[in-house]
């Protein structure tokens, strides 16, 4: 894994210790593990992100539903990570809601903006079809990461000031999707529109 992905593997870790605890709570017999929620028809529904609803955890017997929230932000395993030459600014934060902030070096024009947030929604649907299930995931024995589907659960985009802002549901997918959205901001940052810095975690109005 990159040092942005060991970096953001303790949010990862965490976030899998509390579904894990969750579903025990259930039994392992009656928990479904991040069932979507259907219509009549058995359709998959959508979330008002666009995203199918995905719940973290269900009861099998009952069909009650349980979302899974951190009392307290976790801490990452290091506060900057640098890739090539676009610097990460990590903070405490939770993987189940996480901001991802892409601060411009200047006001962008509106081509630039727009074109940043399709690069992040796009991102953000391929993990959500488990394009990153595949990926090596941190001590995935010890996580027991093997037992969910990999999926990002939902996102909304949004343009602010000099910044593009995104709130991540990341679901169970794991560290090494944020690579592929970190090599992809890079080369956004080269060919596009520079970019100052990215902020991971925190919440949306904290200062960059």
């Amino acid at each position: 894994m990159s040092a942005l992905a060991e970096a953001l593997a303790p949010l990862y870790r965490a976030y899998l210790r509390r579904l894990d605890e969750m579903a025990a709570r259930i039994g392992d017999d009656a928990a479904l593990r991040e069932p979507l929620l259907r219509d009549d028809a058995q359709h998959p529904l959508r979330n008002e992100s666009g995203f199918a609803t995905r719940f973290d955890v269900a009861d099998a017997r009952s069909g009650e539903t349980f979302e899974v929230h951190g009392a307290h932000p976790d801490e990452p395993a290091a506060r900057e990570v640098a890739v090539g030459r676009l610097a990460f600014r990590l903070q405490p934060g939770n993987w189940e809601e996480l901001t991802v902030r892409c601060v411009f070096a200047e006001p962008p024009a509106a081509e630039a903006a727009a074109a940043l947030a399709e690069l992040v929604h796009a991102w953000a649907v391929l993990a959500a079809h488990a394009g990153f299930a595949g990926g090596s995931a941190p001590s995935t024995a010890s996580t027991g990461a093997s037992r969910w589907s990999g999926r990002l659960h939902s996102v909304t985009v949004r343009p602010q000031s000099v910044e593009i802002i995104a709130s991540l549901d990341l679901g169970t997918c794991p560290p090494v999707a944020l690579d592929a959205l970190a090599d992809a901001l890079v080369a956004f940052d080269g060919e596009v529109a520079p970019l100052a810095r990215v902020v991971v975690g925190g919440t949306s109005n904290e200062d960059s």
